[in-house]
């Protein structure tokens, strides 16, 4: 009698400490049942739930009127059609301009004054088969040397999270460059940074496979040498781009969650000079604005490699990349990017540091202004061997990501110790409006 009621004392022991003497006593007594207790919850199951892995979920946009616009951009949607899941148009333009002047050391002043259209794409975008996503967009600002195809892909799910990339596109390299390096839909300053400039290969014939399985994703392929602006052919031996990523969540004090992604891009150009896709501009015997120098000819790259970090919180974000260039000349960069949410949807404040430096004479190319990509012909050109941008600006949302409104000031070093001595700086002031869909 006494060892079986060790066990019922026991119990009504253990019951006691977590439900308390009064249930223990009404379980006793008959009135109640174990099964009826609100138990707390055990230390172990406690543990448990907080050893889930944090996701990071991007902050949704306000309801606003113009929902109903932009989503007839999607022509036709329906995920149960076995042949065509949706058919929709996909456009951006980007207007800018900029007003300062280039001060040159030893030379004439630059006027920047300037306004252009600097972007303007349409295109359409299907999803096929249940599988596949096929994407053509032409581009239609600029000179006639600069107007071209400037995406016409595929991309086919071929494995569970792989997938193989064909068609003329251009390949991931750096922060600023593609859907986790900003595409220019959603750039947050009104034009990239001088070395991205320099530096991005072109947008050509290419095949690659990867895969996208949190926290990696990865991809390799071949891209053709040529750049025809409208469809490239196979020429030369080409170049390899490789991606590598990593990307996590944090949970922070304030029980929100911080996205963090690690990147690794590399390039391997196979034809050295040969090669017309990186970079994609080319002197040909083009005169710098800073000082009566040349540009550097034959400015080809056969190593490119871009690794950073992006932070991004529901207010602030970060973004940090380190560039390196190995070739026919030598230049690296580094710039941090961080912005802050003002006005959560609306206003968002941006500061920018670019700093490049080389160890060639007038080894950095670019322009100053609204026209800061070399690969224009009519924008102005300056050389140098190191190079310093401060900017800071703010950008209007007037509908979530497409339609901005991005105003700033930026001021700029740009030395030319190693060549002609023209060093050049410039106080510039950026205006500028993109719509996308």
């Amino acid at each position: 009698m006494i060892m079986r009621t060790i066990p019922v004392v026991a119990g009504i022991v253990a019951l006691t400490v977590q439900a308390g003497a009064n249930e223990a006593l009404d379980i006793l007594e008959g009135n109640k049942q174990v099964e009826e207790l609100n138990l707390p919850p055990l230390p172990e199951e406690e543990e448990t739930a907080s050893d889930e892995p944090v996701v990071f979920v991007e902050p949704e946009w306000a309801p606003s009127p113009l929902d109903p616009v932009w989503s007839r951009a999607v022509l036709f949607e329906d995920e149960t059609n076995p042949w065509v899941q949706q058919v929709a148009i996909m456009g951006l333009y980007q207007w800018g301009g900029a007003w300062g002047t280039a001060e040159v050391e030893g030379g004439r002043n630059v006027r920047l004054d300037t306004t252009r259209t600097r972007r303007a794409r349409l295109g359409t975008r299907m999803k096929i088969f249940g599988n596949t996503e096929l994407e053509a967009v032409g581009e239609f600002a600029g000179d006639a040397r600069y107007q071209r195809i400037e995406t016409l892909k595929g991309k086919t799910k071929v494995l569970p999270n792989h997938y193989v990339e064909y068609g003329k596109f251009r390949p991931r390299f750096g922060i600023e460059g593609s859907k986790y390096s900003r595409d220019p839909a959603s750039l947050l300053t009104p034009e990239t940074t001088l070395l991205t400039s320099m530096l991005m290969p072109a947008s050509t014939l290419g095949i690659a496979f990867g895969q996208e399985c949190a926290p990696w994703d990865w991809s390799v392929g071949w891209f053709s040498g040529d750049t025809d602006r409208y469809v490239p052919g196979i020429e030369g031996r080409g170049f390899i781009a490789a991606n590598l990523a990593y990307e996590t969540g944090e949970r922070l004090d304030d029980n929100s969650v911080m996205r963090t992604r690690w990147h690794l891009d590399y390039i391997y150009n196979l034809d050295g000079r040969k090669g017309a896709g990186t970079p994609r501009y080319r002197p040909n015997g083009m005169t710098a604005s800073n000082g009566p120098q040349p540009v550097p000819a034959n400015p080809a790259f056969r190593h490119l490699v871009s690794t950073g970090i992006e932070l991004e919180g529901e207010r602030f974000a970060f973004e940090g990349d380190f560039m390196l260039a190995n070739g026919d000349l030598n230049a690296w960069g580094l710039t941090l990017t961080p912005s802050y949410w003002a006005i959560p949807g609306t206003l968002n404040v941006v500061g920018r540091y670019h700093y490049a430096d080389t160890d060639n004479p007038g080894g950095l190319v670019g322009g100053l202004g609204a026209g800061s990509d070399p690969f224009y012909d009519s924008s102005p050109v300056f050389v140098g061997d190191e190079f310093h941008s401060f900017y800071l600006g703010a950008n209007v949302h007037l509908y979530q990501d497409k339609v901005v409104f991005l105003n700033g000031l930026e001021y700029t070093i740009l030395e030319d110790q190693a060549g002609g001595n023209f060093d050049t700086d410039a106080w510039i002031w950026h205006s500028g409006a993109r719509v996308s869909f």
